[in-house]
């Protein structure tokens, strides 16, 4: 069924919404899927747009074994397999952070994931959008210059969120993503509570814990590690 209102009018509001999430401080259970390995550990989270960062993967004993910040001019990587510092945006292996998640993002890259937010590439279509009613979601559709390779998100009519999404990545690979929002509103915002990302035979799933904080202040010492 088309849908009466105009796809810009979503496009403008699903921005606004998105846009009021600033920050997010906390910890997550992270599950990783690869087709050789399945992984589970405790993240402390800390993302600030634009590329503002600090993710910290624990074991059970609450020991840190992977570690990956970003202060906005440098890029910090800490793990069992890489130590160094790069520039905020330049493109790194998220595999280094993610074991086995052979993806090339950016800093910025990981703090939209890690929002809930989706590729700002999606947006950048020449062509006008399409909307119609599937079910109890609305579906826009982002048309692309490449057959085949449409950008779709299926979006909650009610409050304009992002329930799930079909997106090409800036390298052409096709990703999934969809998001589980909070029950009530957190801190008077809808967030996601579970995020789920998958391409080809790799996945990740981020399931926030309740008491995250949005939009709260980034103590800027803590992006900044002693390598």
């Amino acid at each position: 069924m088309v849908n009466e209102r105009p796809a810009a009018d979503f496009v403008k509001k699903i921005k606004l919404y998105q846009s009021s999430i600033k920050s997010v401080k906390g910890l997550a259970g992270v599950k990783i899927k690869t087709p050789d390995n399945k992984i589970s550990y405790t993240q402390v989270t800390i993302a600030q747009t634009p590329n503002l960062l600090r993710l910290e993967a624990l074991n059970p004993f609450g020991k840190t074994v992977g570690f990956i910040s970003s202060d906005g001019t440098y890029l910090y990587i800490i793990t069992p397999s890489e130590k160094g510092r790069y520039s905020a945006n330049e493109t790194f292996n998220l595999a280094y952070i993610y074991p086995g998640l052979n993806l090339k993002v950016t800093a910025g890259d990981l703090v939209d994931l890690m929002l809930g937010r989706i590729p700002e590439n999606v947006y950048m279509s020449k062509r006008q959008p399409s909307l119609i009613t599937e079910g109890e979601w609305t579906k826009l559709t982002f048309p692309t210059d490449a057959p085949g390779k449409d950008n779709i998100l299926w979006i909650n009519p009610t409050n304009y969120q992002i329930v799930k999404a079909q997106v090409f990545l800036k390298d052409g690979r096709l990703t999934n993503l969809t998001y589980e929002y909070f029950d009530e509103l957190k801190d008077g915002r809808y967030f996601p509570r579970i995020i789920h990302f998958s391409s080809g035979d790799l996945s990740i799933r981020i399931k926030y814990e309740d008491d995250i904080e949005l939009n709260g202040t980034v103590d800027n010492t803590l992006l900044k590690p002693g390598i």
